[in-house]
């Protein structure tokens, strides 16, 4: 329909003015009830509260809960367990190191998920206009408890295959701060491919070079550190088709929009019957 507001600015709201927005709200609700909604229209030659009444059981009933606005970005983790935001840094679990989170922006902190789409941390924002701050909670830290640290470690290097869990246990075995060398290798997948990091691991242990700086040497020389973009589109690949999987969109037959098309074109012949003021 064209131009929807027409009749609304012509009828309702030319030549008065308001003085509040709950005056506006007032008068909106009278003229709605005793003239735009009570008077026959043109075409239908009918009132529309009436043909409102009739549409009502075939309409769709509003969603549960509001749509949300709410601003969200995504963050690489660092090798410290920080994901950053406006210059600031906020802690979350760190066996999530290395990996691309979706952040939300909710009121005045975040809430920061996994990869499942679960919340796993809502620091507070800091003020505006702060900045090179960090923020650490001591639930997210590794803790004292080396067996399971090192049991996170291993379901984060498995996913690389054998030789990840080969090189892990060689760097743990090894080198005096092997779990946290660790913590920096998985820190490398902010800026490079899962792929690339995969055949740098197994080139490290067909070498036998079991240390942080060796993989990143490895990556530098034989690796090209992949843009925002390529990690978004990696990250979210895996998310996506699992959701599609879930809910398959079959295609529809062209023939089916065949009566919106010449409903459109019947509405198009008579657009100057359709002026609710007439």
């Amino acid at each position: 329909m064209e131009r929807p507001f027409a009749y609304l600015e012509s009828n309702l709201l030319n030549g008065r003015t308001f003085t509040s927005l709950e005056r506006l709200n007032e008068t909106a609700a009278l003229w709605l009830a005793e003239i735009a909604d009570a008077h026959l229209h043109r075409k239908t030659k009918r009132r529309p509260i009436d043909l409102c009444q009739e549409e009502k059981p075939h309409l769709l009933s509003l969603p549960a809960r509001a749509y949300d606005t709410a601003q969200v970005f995504c963050r690489t983790v660092n090798p410290e367990g920080h994901a950053a935001y406006l210059r600031n840094l906020c802690s979350v679990p760190w066996q999530r190191i290395g990996e691309l989170l979706p952040i939300r922006i909710a009121g005045k902190g975040l809430i920061v998920y996994g990869p499942d789409v679960k919340e796993i941390a809502r620091p507070e924002l800091y003020p505006s206009g702060i900045g090179g701050e960090k923020r650490s909670l001591p639930d997210h830290a590794p803790g004292r408890d080396h067996h399971q640290k090192y049991e996170l470690l291993k379901q984060r290097f498995a996913e690389f295959g054998a030789e990840g869990v080969l090189f892990l246990d060689e760097l743990v075995r090894t080198r005096r701060r092997g779990k946290d060398e660790a913590g920096q290798v998985l820190g490398l997948l902010a800026t490079c491919r899962r792929e690339d990091l995969a055949r740098a691991l197994q080139r490290a242990v067909l070498y036998r070079a079991f240390s942080w700086s060796a993989v990143e040497r490895i990556l530098a020389a034989q690796a090209r550190p992949r843009s925002g973009w390529e990690t978004l589109r990696a990250e979210a690949q895996d998310q996506l088709d699992e959701i599609l999987r879930q809910s398959p969109v079959s295609t529809r037959s062209t023939a089916e929009y065949r009566a919106l098309l010449e409903e459109t074109a019947t509405h198009d012949e008579t657009d100057e019957d359709d002026d609710p003021s007439a």
